[in-house]
């Protein structure tokens, strides 16, 4: 039976949050709620959840502070939260699930779904996920944020400029490292355009997503060429986007 610990320090939230799981999530299930994180600190130990779903915004400690008292982490975590940019950006960089409220009854099926395969699997992948995520937040700049791709053969973190490219086929993601084997991700190129872009990659074509510090040249062949000796095709309507940025880096002494 899972047990789910919902922190939140708003009692309404918590009680709907509470409502929808009972209604609308079809497992075996023990819910208990706390309305701090001094509370769920205590909570944890004792009533010991396999998932906390956690709000982040709470005064005194919020979610990342509860999760960095507590030394070992053996339960997976999704994320309750308005909107925060800065703390979503760090939650999807290490592959772990939020849901924003007010919370959608589809979308949280969808993470239960995907908790309930972990579950399941006694996946045991949660641990490094979330010290990864404690250690992108101790980073001052997002660009230093490692990103965790979740293979069939676990998670591994990578820093943004070690990955030279990335290419979508279907619902999978091809990444290509610079001294690093390729690995094949379980999402779409879409998913990590919306992780990359502000960190110097470009969707070059609707299969390649490029960072764009490791372009050599663009032929005349629509070939974009890349330091590890790579090419990939530049689409006609991204070729313009991809001439400006390079005219800007030639000119930058």
């Amino acid at each position: 039976m899972m047990r789910i610990l919902i922190v939140d320090d708003e009692p309404s939230a918590s009680n709907i949050l509470k409502i929808l799981l009972e209604r609308h999530v079809a497992v075996p299930k023990e819910i208990v709620v706390c309305h701090s994180a001094e509370e769920a600190f205590d909570l944890i130990e004792t009533f010991q959840p396999s998932l906390l779903m956690l709000d982040i915004e709470m005064p005194h400690l919020n979610g990342f502070d509860l999760l960095n008292r507590i030394p070992r982490w053996n339960f997976d975590v999704i994320f309750t939260t308005a909107y925060d940019r800065y703390a979503i950006k760090a939650i999807r960089f290490s592959a772990l699930d939020y849901l924003l409220k007010p919370i959608d009854i589809i979308d949280l099926q969808n993470a239960m779904h995907r908790h309930y395969i972990k579950y399941f699997h006694k996946n045991e992948v949660s641990n490094e996920l979330i010290q990864n995520l404690v250690d992108n937040l101790q980073q001052k700049d997002p660009h230093a944020f490692k990103l965790a791709l979740r293979t069939n053969d676990g998670a591994h973190f990578y820093s943004v400029k070690d990955i030279v490219r990335c290419e979508g086929d279907n619902n999978y993601t091809h990444f290509y490292f610079l001294q690093a084997r390729p690995l094949i991700v379980s999402h779409t190129l879409k998913d990590f355009e919306e992780m990359l872009t502000d960190q110097g990659f470009l969707r070059v074509h609707k299969s390649h997503l490029v960072n764009m510090r490791y372009v050599e040249r663009l032929d005349k062949d629509n070939l974009i060429w890349l330091q590890d000796g790579s090419s990939v095709t530049v689409s006609r309507r991204r070729k313009k986007e991809v001439l400006d940025i390079l005219s800007v880096r030639q000119l930058k002494p």
